[in-house]
């Protein structure tokens, strides 16, 4: 491995370099290594090494959201779902 005796400077919040900091110490590696990393990577990849594009968001269906019923705090199964004798559970014994 060549010797690491470039330097690289980078101006980053100090909320940001603390928190990347504790990610990769989860690692065992040093913000120094991390950075290293991801430039090898980038190298390998010919660009960055993930992808940019947003995440798709997930679509909110009210249709398939039970009522939260107010007196328990919790969602009520329809009465038709609500059936203790449908033998689900007696594949389970």
């Amino acid at each position: 491995m060549a010797s690491r005796t470039a330097e690289v400077k980078s101006y980053v919040s100090p909320e940001v370099k603390s928190e990347a900091s504790d990610v990769y110490a989860r690692w065992g590696m040093s913000l120094s290594d991390a950075i290293n990393t991801f430039l090898i990577k980038s190298i390998e990849a010919g660009g960055l090494p993930f992808d940019m594009r947003p995440e798709p968001r997930p679509a909110y269906d009210r249709s398939t959201v039970l009522p939260v019923d107010p007196t328990y705090g919790s969602s009520v199964l329809p009465t038709e779902m609500n059936d203790d004798e449908d033998g689900l559970y007696d594949k389970l014994l």
